[in-house]
This record gives structure tokens, C-alpha cells and sequence, in this order.
């Protein structure tokens, strides 16, 4: 496992490409980036852009699309892609130049091939490794969020597990032994890191991008007072919440971009901004499920181990090594009833605010708006968002 002070940052010129996958700490990373380019700069690193990451830009070089099916689906200008790959020709040879998008993950062979042709400069991977028996949860809840219907948190997870087992496409991004092995035959084993996350170091990701960038100790950790809580995990109630009143709106035929503004930018942002009570229970896999994916993950960090690549943290902890299986509690399904008040009511506040002008706010009193909002908040638990 290596060390930070033992790294050898990549040479210059190099471009370190992060693709993620997702839900393995690429947020937090791509904030503390974009909040220091200056600082980065000072360190002659080149993070491009203005935005947190560079989606719009690698979504155009490789054919990203976002919706819900092909009838609604939007794609990247290609001058966005144009206008990053400009960006990163501009860099001096001097300087290291980081670029980060999750979705690269998904990537196959030959894309994976034409994008860092194009890129041009030397590419070195930056891959995060967080165990399936955690990731799982998450990912079922993100994609709960964005309003897909996934059925129960356990059996999408199994899905997804057979899936992991006979190499279907539609979990490349989960099979992160062929994930490493796919860069690595690409690129070299020498020109690959991973990233093993651990809760109990939450520094290790941070760690490593300074290392690997030649950065000084702590330049990428959290500010005090970061509102890392916005980026928090739903708990089970309030994921139900989001499943039922996306369910409505799916129901109802709403748009995906009509979606997002509304749950994304209301529901899930209210529902962030409260802090949950400690008898909510939170999203878990069964202990079945939650033992098969501790299967692939010990078979996934043996092969990583195998092949040689630069391992940031303990690849232990990844393989669940010394990790304590849970108990027999039933897992958390998508849809659970009565569903807290608390819950619905910052629910409510958060559907109604996107779609309020600011003048209407200001002519309604507070107290009077707030007694709407339960009012509808408590109508809505009696009908199990059904009406």
C-alpha cells in the first residue's frame, strides 16, 4: 500500500484522469478542486474549467446523454468538448493538469482508447475503490434520487450482483476488477492508481490526489465548516418520500428536466438541510445480499492485488478482511408507510419553493405558509402520496 510520502508524484505534462466510479467519494474531491484552483495553480496543477468537475466536456467527447429514455434525452454541445481538450493543450508542459468525471467509468475498451488518444498528453488513472457491500446501497438510492424505478433496494442489489458475475455491460462500472484490468491493459499497470476508501480515514482520497500531484500535505482537505451535510445519504424514510413522490410525477408524465428542478433542486435539497433523527433507519443490504457482495468484493481486491497497480490505502478494508457482517435486521424496501412527519413536511417546503415566485413568498406570512405546507404535508401522509 503506498504511502504519501513514499509517491512519486506523475511527471509533468502528465494529465491524472479520475473517473470515479460513482459513488466513491468523487464529489468531495471535485469541490475541494474547484474551490482551489487558484492555489492549485500557485502548485503549477491545471484544473480546467469553472465547474465543479468536467461532465459537460467529457459527456460531448464521448456521447453522454441524460433522460429517461431516448425520446428525452439531451447531449453536450460538442464545443464543450472542443473547448476542454483546447484547455488542456494550453497547459504548460510544466504542469500537471487533473480532470475528473465519474461516468468515465463506463466506459469501454475502445472509448476508453479514442478519449485519451484525443486527450493527447500522457494519462495517468486515477480509480476509487469503495466494497460493493456499501456502494450498493448508495448507488440504488442516487438512482432512486434521479427518479428511475428500481423496485426493492435487495433485489436490485442481487440484479446488479449477477450482473457483476456474467460481465453484462450495464454494471461495467461495478465490476472494478475488470475496471482496474481494462485501464491497466490500456495504459500500463504503472499508469493506474486506486484508491482504497476507508470511513475510518477519510483523508486517504485526499492523500493521495496531493501525493500523485506533488501537492503539500492537507492543500485538498475540508474546510472548517463545509456543508458536506448537503451531500449527505438519505435515510430510508426520506428515500421513500423521494421514490413516492417521483413515482407520482413519473406517473403523471413529467419531464426530466421538470423532474430535476423539481426533486433535485427541492425535495432532496430540503430534506438534506434537516439533520435525521437518530431511530430513522438507514439504507442496508439483507445479510444475504450483503454476504454475496462481500463475495465479489474479496475476489475483486485479490485480482487488483494481483495485477500490481498503486494501491492508496488497504486494499484489507475493501475485501471486508475485517469487517463484521451485519445482523439479521431486514433490509429497508423503497417504499415504507407511515412515513414521518418530519420527513413529509420538508418534502413539501421543498416542492412547493422551486415552484414559487419570490414575490409570492414575500406577500404570504410566514406562519401562514407554514400552516399550508402541513396541512398538505399531513394530507399527504393520510394518502401515502397517493393523492
Amino acid at each position: 500500500m503506498a504511502a504519501q510520502g513514499s509517491v512519486e508524484p506523475v511527471t509533468t505534462g502528465t494529465c491524472l484522469l479520475h473517473i470515479g466510479p460513482y459513488k466513491s467519494g468523487s464529489t468531495a474531491i471535485q469541490r475541494a478542486a474547484a474551490g482551489r484552483r487558484a492555489e492549485l495553480a500557485a502548485h503549477d496543477v491545471a484544473y480546467p474549467g469553472s465547474g465543479i468537475n468536467h461532465r459537460w466536456g467529457f459527456s460531448a467527447l464521448s456521447g453522454f446523454t441524460w433522460g429517461w429514455s431516448g425520446a428525452d434525452a439531451r447531449r453536450a454541445p460538442d464545443d464543450l468538448g472542443t473547448d476542454l481538450l483546447a484547455e488542456v493543450a494550453r497547459a504548460r508542459t510544466t504542469a500537471r493538469v487533473w480532470l475528473s468525471y465519474e461516468r468515465l467509468c463506463v466506459l469501454e475498451e475502445a472509448a476508453a482508447r479514442e478519449l485519451c488518444d484525443r486527450i493527447g498528453a500522457p494519462v495517468h488513472v486515477v480509480i476509487g475503490l469503495r466494497p460493493l457491500r456499501s456502494l450498493l446501497p448508495s448507488e440504488w438510492q442516487q438512482l432512486v434520487k434521479n427518479g428511475r424505478r428500481t423496485g426493492g433496494l435487495d433485489q436490485w442489489a442481487n440484479r446488479k450482483l449477477r450482473a457483476v458475475a456474467s460481465g453484462e455491460a450495464r454494471a461495467r462500472h461495478l465490476d472494478h476488477a475488470r475496471l482496474v484490468e481494462r485501464w491497466a491493459d490500456l495504459l500500463g499497470v504503472d499508469a493506474v492508481s486506486c484508491v482504497a476508501l476507508d470511513s475510518r480515514r477519510p483523508g486517504v482520497l485526499t492523500d493521495a490526489f496531493e501525493a500523485l500531484l506533488g501537492l503539500p500535505d492537507g492543500l485538498l482537505a475540508p474546510t472548517t465548516g463545509s456543508r458536506h451535510h448537503l451531500n449527505r445519504s438519505l435515510t430510508a424514510s426520506e428515500a421513500a418520500v423521494v421514490a413516492a413522490v417521483a413515482d407520482r410525477l413519473r406517473g403523471a408524465g413529467i419531464k426530466h428536466g421538470d423532474y430535476q428542478r423539481i426533486v433535485s433542486q427541492g425535495v432532496i435539497r430540503s430534506l438534506r438541510a434537516r439533520e435525521p433523527g437518530t431511530a430513522e433507519p438507514r439504507l442496508r443490504l439483507s445479510p444475504v445480499t450483503w454476504a454475496r457482495a462481500a463475495t465479489v468484493d474479496r475476489e475483486a481486491a485479490a485480482r487488483i492485488a494481483d495485477l500490481g497497480v498503486r494501491v492508496f490505502g488497504d486494499l484489507g478494508v475493501y475485501s471486508g478482511e475485517r469487517d463484521v457482517p451485519p445482523g439479521a435486521a431486514a433490509p429497508v424496501e423503497v417504499v415504507e408507510d407511515p412515513v414521518p412527519l418530519a420527513v413529509a413536511v420538508a418534502a413539501a417546503l421543498g416542492a412547493a419553493e422551486p415552484s414559487l415566485r419570490p414575490p409570492d413568498l414575500a406577500a404570504v406570512p410566514a406562519r401562514r405558509l407554514a400552516g399550508a405546507l402541513l396541512r398538505r404535508a399531513r394530507q399527504h401522509v393520510r394518502q401515502g402520496f397517493g393523492g
